[in-house]
This record gives C-alpha cells, sequence and structure tokens, in this order.
C-alpha cells in the first residue's frame, strides 16, 4: 500500500499535455485504452469509458449546447465547458459506487466543481464537492512551500545541510542541501519500502523514520545527484520546518499557509467522517486498509478538489513568497525525463506546465496547473478503480485552448 502512488513511479504517454508523467498503478486488474494505450483500474469502468467515446476526445459538445445552436441561441461558452466537464465526470463515475470529485479555478476562482458517487457505500452517504479528500503526495507542493518561505525569511537556506537542523544525522548528510531533499536527489531510502517491523510500535511517525535516517545503515541506499522518489525526504523538511520555526508542522502550516490563503485544509490522520477509501478488485471494490503511520511532508493533507484548485493560483500569483523566489524555485529542479523536471514539490514541464498526482489507502487525487499557469484543475476520488490522468487531461481539453 502506498502513501503517495508515487513509489512504482513509471513515464505515462497518455496525451499531450498532462498526463504522461504521473504514477501507473502497478499489477491492478485493467485493460487498454485504444487511443492512449493506458491502463484504468476496473474493467467494468473500462468498457463504460470506452462506450461513452471519452479516450481521444478534445471536445465535447453537450445535448443543452446543439439545443442552443439549433434554436438560433449562442451558447455562452464558460455553461458549454461546464457541461462538457459534466459528460466527462458522468462517463466514468457511477452514482451507485465510490466517486469522485472535480473541480477547475481560473485565477484564484473556481467555475466548476462537480462531485459524483458515494463516500460510504454502506451507508449510501453522496460524495459532494464539499467533502474532503485525502490528496496524499499533492500535499508535497505545501511542504515545499513552507521552505520556500522560510528562506526568503532568512531562516534556512536551500543550500544548507540538513545536518545543520537536525542533531545526530550521520556524516554523510553533510554533503547534502535542502535542495536534494526538496528534489529527491538526496538518495535517502524510501521509508515505504523498509518493514514496518524495522521501526517502533505502530503508528508509524515522522520520530521513527527520522531515528532511522540517523542510525540505520540502510539509510542511504541511493546515489546522491540522481533523482530517486523518496517520501523520506519530505518527512525530514517536515522535521526541519519544526526544529526552525519552533512549532509543530501541521500547527505552523495551519497558521501561515492555509489561513493566510482562507483556505480550509487540515494535515494529519484520517478522521471518521472522512469518506471511505475502496480498493477496485475485479468488477467491484473492498474497503481499503487505513493508514498504519501518522507521517507529515510528503502527504496527509485532506482538502476538497475547489480548495486545492484556489490553491493553483498561488502558482501564478504567490503572496507567500516573491515571485522571483517561485521561478527561481520552479526553473531550479532537477530533469526526470522526457523533458520533465522534479521541482518544489511539482513536476515541471519544459513549457511550464504544473502536475502531480497522489495515493493511498483508496484515495487518489490529480493536480495539474496550466503552462501559463491561468487555470488549475483537481480531481481527487476516494476509490483506485480510475486512470486519473486520462480524465484529467480530458478536463484539461475542455479548459484549455
Amino acid at each position: 500500500m502506498d502513501l503517495t502512488g508515487a513509489v512504482r513511479r513509471q513515464p505515462l504517454r497518455v496525451g499531450p499535455r498532462w498526463s504522461h508523467v504521473l504514477g501507473v498503478r502497478v499489477g491492478r486488474p485493467g485493460m487498454s485504452a485504444p487511443d492512449a494505450g493506458w491502463v484504468i483500474g476496473s474493467p467494468r469502468q473500462a468498457r463504460r469509458m470506452v462506450a461513452s467515446g471519452v479516450w481521444g476526445r478534445s471536445w465535447l459538445i453537450t445535448p443543452v449546447a446543439l439545443a442552443l445552436v439549433l434554436s438560433g441561441c449562442t451558447p455562452d461558452p464558460l455553461d458549454q465547458k461546464r457541461s462538457a466537464s459534466a459528460e466527462v465526470l458522468e462517463a466514468v463515475v457511477p452514482d451507485d459506487e465510490p466517486g469522485c470529485s472535480a473541480a477547475v479555478a481560473i485565477d484564484g476562482d473556481v467555475v466548476w466543481a462537480q462531485a459524483r458517487g458515494l463516500a460510504d457505500v454502506d451507508t449510501g452517504a453522496p460524495l459532494e464537492t464539499s467533502t474532503p479528500i485525502h490528496i496524499a503526495s499533492v500535499g508535497k507542493q505545501f511542504t515545499a512551500m513552507a521552505v520556500l518561505m522560510l528562506a526568503e525569511q532568512g531562516a534556512l537556506s536551500v543550500e544548507d545541510s540538513p545536518a545543520d537542523h537536525l542533531d545526530g544525522l550521520p556524516p554523510w548528510t553533510e554533503d547534502l542541501t535542502l535542495n536534494d531533499l526538496m528534489h529527491h536527489t538526496s538518495g535517502i531510502a524510501e521509508f515505504l519500502e523498509v518493514p514496518l517491523s524495522d521501526f517502533g510500535p505502530p503508528p508509524l511517525n515522522n520520530g521513527d523514520i527520522l531515528e532511522f535516517v540517523r542510525t540505520s545503515p540502510n539509510a542511504q541506499p541511493g546515489t546522491p545527484g540522481t533523482w530517486s522518489y523518496s517520501n523520506t525526504n519530505y518527512t525530514l523538511l517536515a522535521d526541519i520546518i519544526a526544529e526552525v520555526t519552533g512549532v509543530e508542522f501541521d500547527e505552523w502550516m495551519q497558521a501561515n499557509v492555509f489561513t493566510p490563503l482562507e483556505l480550509e485544509a487540515r494535515i494529519g490522520p484520517q478522521t471518521p467522517s472522512d469518506p471511505i477509501g475502496y480498493e477496485a478488485v475485479g468488477e467491484g471494490f473492498l474497503v481499503a486498509e487505513p493508514f498504519v503511520w501518522d507521517v507529515v511532508g510528503p502527504g496527509f493533507v485532506t482538502m476538497t478538489p475547489s480548495e486545492l484548485a484556489r490553491w493553483g493560483d498561488q502558482l501564478r500569483a504567490p503572496s507567500l513568497v516573491s515571485d522571483d523566489t517561485l521561478d527561481d524555485a520552479l526553473s531550479d529542479g532537477v530533469p526526470v525525463g522526457d523533458g520533465w523536471s522534479y521541482g518544489p514539490g511539482l513536476l515541471v514541464a519544459e513549457d511550464g506546465t504544473l502536475v502531480h498526482d497522489g495515493a493511498g489507502a483508496g484515495h487518489e487525487t490529480n493536480f495539474g496547473v496550466s503552462d501559463d499557469r491561468h487555470t488549475t484543475i483537481a480531481i481527487s476520488c476516494n476509490h483506485d478503480g480510475l486512470h486519473l490522468p486520462t480524465v484529467l487531461e480530458d478536463l484539461a481539453a475542455v479548459w484549455i485552448d
């Protein structure tokens, strides 16, 4: 089970704009998309997407829009896009199964949001646009933004060594920088690939992971300077933020990131009011195993797609850091292949497009910002039965010229 969906990552080429670097899930039953050439999680949903013509579509003409054209009325372009977006979601998310919620924001204003399906199959509780969903690794960008904020304030430098801020780290960490952690070039082991028995009693937390880095001879199996995705990097960044500020990571983020932006978001474990996570198995779904850790930094952020889409405007017109600080961070990423680089918790395309995905405990999220940074799209599901990059690409085809 992945916290982020990034452990078994490999390049994708689902579409021309956003989807080709997002994570593909390994070992799930599925079928090939006839146009995209990739896999979604459930054969039943695959048949539904093929039958509805979702793949390969660059524009959708809804029945309402067609009626307006035939009647001589000029359809409103925004209403057309909303209707087309609703068709994308309706084609892949039935009302009586675990659901998905999606939103689009332009310059920070949500212009479309819709949810379909169930938050809890047993009770029949619907998934709504107001339902917060765990966004997993998509939350890395918040941790990275906090590092940039503190760097701009002079509390730290991205060229600092982790050992400058965390006591007891082994000598080899002295040659690393915070940029290495942010860009996944530290060579530090992925804690999700370490047996839980190597840590303390559950739930696994940041302190357990820090102690692993301090004491284990297996803590750095990779090569520094080489990109290798590891959630451990971002647990250490969260530890450093707490150490530098003297405030618990989740409290500092709430006071300095979410509250100033009037974003409703929560850092921490899932609660009973959160939607149930489901895994696609054959023709149906099973309740996913919950997280067995309480780890902050690499994820563990819960929010609605509408709030996440609103956040995207910080990547166009930042108020938490200067334009120069953000531009430098986004242009200083490490190459990961196919013209993409990994920057401050985000994958950055050559044209400026930004994306990230995340998954865990039956929840999945895809996030993307257009190359001109004006349009943000976010989609979250409480199941793993869809190939979300394909859905994100279809929504992008509707909203981005």
